[in-house]
């Protein structure tokens, strides 16, 4: 496919400077052209064409609202020292949550699977260590100066949707990050828990529920039962 330049000196014709087409340009052209590069670049965009190319691992064409991200946020609970994990960062949104609810950046550690996303996230949350990994996988990854000093796992990982074997296998992985006793939380679109809870040997409640995400969402907190 010829460039723009590229088809002027293939027909003979004079190259214009890019730089000449946008002074050409009236100012609705421009801020319609400013639009649409602002559109390409915002985290729904990116987040669209990722679910377009990965439906399953995302399970929803939107990212999540402000209203979940803050009641995800709420329900964190550790000390400042304390390292927060969150599992399927995506664009941020939950991030940025976690941020605004006082974690610090350097005790936020965002796991994003995608490439394209764990740029993004880099980028938009400079502070933040961002990994880029399977959350299965994540064990081997975690910096050494957080291992056992997390204070709280979030999982953003459709963990519903994966066979019976690697929810047990992300659950044990989440577990294993946290001090004896404490538990993780998972945010979900369906209506009821995304895990089986009996089943995994696990004791879960629903903490809280918005009808402002699209669809309507549910934070849930899991632990070992007793």
């Amino acid at each position: 496919m010829l460039a723009f330049g590229d088809a002027a000196v293939a027909e003979g014709r004079p190259q214009v400077p890019m730089t000449e087409v946008r002074e050409s340009m009236t100012a609705e052209q421009r801020s319609s052209l400013a639009h649409l590069h602002e559109r390409r670049s915002s985290p729904a965009w990116l987040f669209f064409r990722r679910f377009l190319a990965h439906p399953l691992r995302l399970a929803s064409i939107l990212e999540s609202s402000p209203s979940l991200s803050r009641l995800v946020a709420k329900q964190i609970s550790c000390d400042p020292d304390d390292y927060v994990v969150e599992l399927g960062a995506g664009t941020g949104p939950i991030t940025r949550a976690l941020l605004a609810a006082g974690v610090a950046p350097d005790r936020l550690i965002a796991v994003e699977i995608d490439a394209q996303m764990a740029g993004f996230l880099r980028q938009r949350f400079p502070g933040v260590t961002v990994i880029e990994e399977d959350a299965l996988a994540l064990k081997d990854a975690i910096p050494p100066e957080a291992l056992n000093k997390i204070g709280a796992v979030v999982c953003g990982v459709p963990i519903s949707l994966l066979p019976a074997a690697q929810q047990r296998d992300l659950v044990d992985v989440m577990l294993s990050l946290l001090p004896p006793g404490r538990g993780f939380l998972a945010y979900t679109h369906r209506l009821t828990s995304p895990l089986p809870a009996d089943a995994l040997g696990l004791a879960g409640e629903r903490r809280a529920f918005t009808l402002l995400n699209l669809p309507p969402a549910s934070v849930w907190a899991f632990r070992e039962s007793t």
